[in-house]
């Protein structure tokens, strides 16, 4: 305000060339410094929203009733002149351009001040809010402009906006994404409300506008040529007939993509084939496809409202009449579908290979959905949680390792940053919903699977604590979620003050927010392993990072902790033992991660990793144990064993061939070197099992080989005082490029030597 009081005056100037006054001192009959917008004068009379420059002539009384009633009012009810007649005309380009400045500010005094300023209680607003003054919406989504005060929403003046406790998650023009503080627009948000000026330079901005959006339903078809029609008719083709597949509904489920996605996907599925059955069946007519696929993108081109709170409303935007390429993807989000009937014409053609053919075909449609979506809308959260969903699709086709699930894997993040799902708001009102809730359990899991990336791959981390401001999603069942209400606000009340829920119940979201606190640690372990920290910084880091971990694991509920009598239960629930071995498997990563690099830091190990590694590989090969029991994870088996049993399994190795002590391990006397040849051969049998035609059969197949061969030595050089040839090495393949996992270094051909010679 200061910079601008000291600027040289406007070109505004009487017919005798001399500076105009302003209003209130000319009608005073007072000198006036010409400073603009508000003069000194009226700044010390505390008279700013009165201080205008309307016209270069002597002012005129409003004396018709006519003139009366077009001249503004202001806060105490008098009239006043907004500006020059609409005859009058002005003396320059500049002038008109000085007038307009000084109406926009005189107008926003008013609106600000003069009217009662409402400030909004319900914290799902402030997602929205980005410091503007926006003009009403209608329900179809469209933003009439207006400054009349009556109509104006409230103002947020709230200093300190831009820090991640009051981050908006979604900006004024959703088509531009999250642009956070350092960005060009913060810049003029915080210009605009400094001056006061926001609502009056509100009616003159341009508008965001997206063209896609305005698009004519008309000229949707014109869109439908090659390659994008072909697109359309691919996926179209890879729905399920109708009464031929559905999505089993799984009730009780730690996982996330078991809640309100898999409902939803099914309510889709019954969706499409409701209006569009007729033309599903087995033998489809690309005319009528052509039909769907102008429904389908016309739909789609229709805006997303993100913060809607009532759920029905927020899904029913993409079901129902309302189905988008982004529902579709929801079916084609899920690897499995149980087909309930087979054309018995299709001769060789079963269940089970017809879920086989499912697999490829939601692969790849999942993927076309995707691309579709990108042609006639701008991103969503919806699109983000296929992306999500396409990056644990591609893990399975490809393996973890994969260059197509590393940039699947980066789609998703790229996604949830240009959403903001990073930065939710974390305001004290919060009040949760289906949307909002939806956002933080997806930006944890996007979270945590890119940590298991990083660690199974050495990469460099794409997402980081650092940048992480979104809170932990609230400890809330899905059905209370979709129901909304007042069931949602009891559910709300009923948590404990970190956000826990107090029934004792595991559910998706007990799970995800476990997972998403390792994470958030294992993302600093990450930050020192494959960063450059110094020596002494480093240790001191690592352990003030093991204290922490511990602490936050004790104050996890117990419904997540493992328990080995629920094996002893044939009626327990197989997916809570899965998600809490699981848990129990990341948390003693996150401790061997610890260890490991607290020795390559020059901390001496007093056999703690030993007796870390030996928890993980007993842990892994219950999967391998049980595999029957665990065979709807049949999936996850190679990136498990890979990613925990393994690195854990070198560590065991390099006991054999370097014993730490005699008998049995001092702090805990079930490790003897009988039970790590026992655990060893077994883990070597699980790795054997892995199918050869998996993604990541070859790693599994190179790291068993390696293990075989240890124990080989160990076992037979004992009994027949044999050394083990050096140049039987030379021929194999030893880095499995683990990184911060390589514990293999002990497998080349100058640390065996070594060891042979030294037994």
């Amino acid at each position: 305000m200061a910079a601008l009081s000291a600027s040289p005056p406007m070109s505004l100037r009487r017919p005798n060339g001399r500076p105009v006054a302003c209003d209130n001192c000319r009608s005073r009959k007072v000198a006036c410094d010409h400073r603009q917008p508000v003069c000194k004068r009226c700044i010390d009379r505390g008279q700013e929203a009165e201080c205008v420059y309307t016209s270069s002539v002597p002012r005129k009384r409003p004396l018709s009733n006519q003139a009366t009633t077009r001249a503004p009012v202001n806060q105490h009810g008098a009239p006043r002149t907004a500006g020059p007649s609409p005859g009058h005309r002005l003396g320059s380009a500049e002038d008109d351009r000085a007038l307009r400045r000084a109406e926009f500010r005189r107008q926003a005094h008013i609106d600000v001040h003069g009217s009662s300023t409402k400030v909004s209680s319900s914290p799902l607003e402030t997602h929205h809010r980005v410091y503007s003054i926006e003009s009403p919406v209608d329900p179809n989504g469209h933003r009439h402009q207006s400054i009349n005060p009556d109509f104006a929403p409230s103002v947020t003046t709230t200093p300190g906006g831009h820090l991640p406790s009051d981050r908006a998650s979604t900006p004024l023009d959703q088509a531009s994404g999250y642009l956070g503080f350092t960005s060009y627009s913060s810049v003029f948000e915080e210009t605009e409300n400094s001056l006061s000026m926001l609502q009056g330079f509100h009616a003159w901005l341009p508008q965001p506008t997206n063209t896609r959006l305005r698009q004519n339903p008309d000229q949707i078809p014109r869109y439908l040529c090659s390659p994008t029609k072909e697109m359309c008719l691919v996926v179209l083709r890879g729905i399920p007939s109708p009464n031929t597949g559905q999505f089993e509904i799984i009730k009780d489920s730690p996982f996330f993509r078991d809640g309100w996605l898999r409902v939803t996907a099914q309510r889709v599925l019954s969706d499409i084939h409701e209006r569009f059955g007729s033309y599903l069946g087995n033998c489809r007519v690309d005319s009528q496809l052509e039909d769907i696929a102008v429904f389908l993108s016309d739909n789609t081109t229709k805006p997303f409202i993100e913060g809607e709170p009532d759920p029905e409303k927020w899904i029913g935007q993409f079901t129902g009449p309302n189905l988008r390429w982004e529902s579709l993807g929801l079916i084609f989000g899920y690897g499995e579908l149980s087909f309930s009937y087979i054309s018995r014409s299709q001769e060789g053609f079963d269940n089970a290979s017809a879920k086989e053919e499912w697999l490829e075909i939601s692969r790849v449609c999942l993927g076309l959905c995707m691309d579709l979506s990108r042609r006639f809308a701008s991103a969503n959260s919806l699109l983000a949680q296929l992306a999500q969903r396409r990056s644990t699709l591609e893990s399975i086709h490809a393996g973890d390792a994969s260059y197509s699930t590393w940039r699947s894997g980066a789609e998703s993040v790229a996604l949830a940053t240009f959403l903001g799902m990073h930065a939710e708001s974390n305001s004290p009102s919060y009040v949760p919903s289906l949307a909002s809730e939806s956002r933080r359990r997806l930006f944890a899991q996007m979270f945590v699977g890119e940590k298991h990336a990083v660690l199974f791959t050495g990469r460099p981390p794409r997402l980081s604590h650092r940048y992480a401001f979104t809170p932990l999603p609230l400890d809330l069942r899905d059905e209370d979620l979709l129901k909304g209400g007042e069931a949602l606000r009891e559910a709300v009340e009923s948590l404990d003050e970190n956000g826990w829920n107090t029934s004792g119940k595991m559910y998706s979201a007990t799970f995800t927010r476990a997972r998403y606190i390792i994470a958030l640690i294992q993302d600093e372990l990450v930050e020192i392993g494959i960063g450059k920290a110094r020596q002494k910084v480093a240790g001191a880091l690592l352990r003030d990072l093991k204290d922490r971990h511990v602490e936050a694991v004790k104050e996890f509920p117990a419904s997540l902790a493992y328990n080995p009598a629920d094996f002893a239960d044939p009626d327990s629930n197989v997916n809570m033992i899965f998600a809490r071995i699981l848990l129990q498997l990341e948390q003693l990563q996150n401790l061997f991660l610890i260890e490991r690099m607290l020795s390559k830091h020059g901390e001496v190990d007093e056999g703690g990793i030993l007796l870390i590694a030996f928890k993980l590989v007993s842990l892994t090969l219950l999967f391998w144990t049980h595999k029957d029991r665990f065979a709807p994870f049949r999936n996850d088996f190679e990136w498990l064993v890979m990613a925990f049993a393994t690195p854990s399994g070198g560590i065991l190795c390099m006991e054999l061939l370097n014993p730490t002590f005699k008998g049995s391990h001092p702090k805990n006397p079930s490790i003897t070197r009988s039970n790590i040849i026992q655990h060893l051969s077994l883990l070597i049998g699980f790795l054997e099992w892995i199918d050869p035609s998996r993604p990541n059969s070859d790693l599994c197949a190179t790291a068993s080989a390696v293990m075989r061969r240890v124990l080989d030595h160990v076992l037979n050089a004992a009994n027949e005082n044999m050394s083990w040839r050096p140049e039987a090495m030379e021929d194999m393949q030893l880095d499995l490029s683990l990184e911060l996992f390589d514990t293999f270094d002990w497998m080349k051909h100058d640390v065996m030597t070594s060891q042979v010679m030294e037994n």
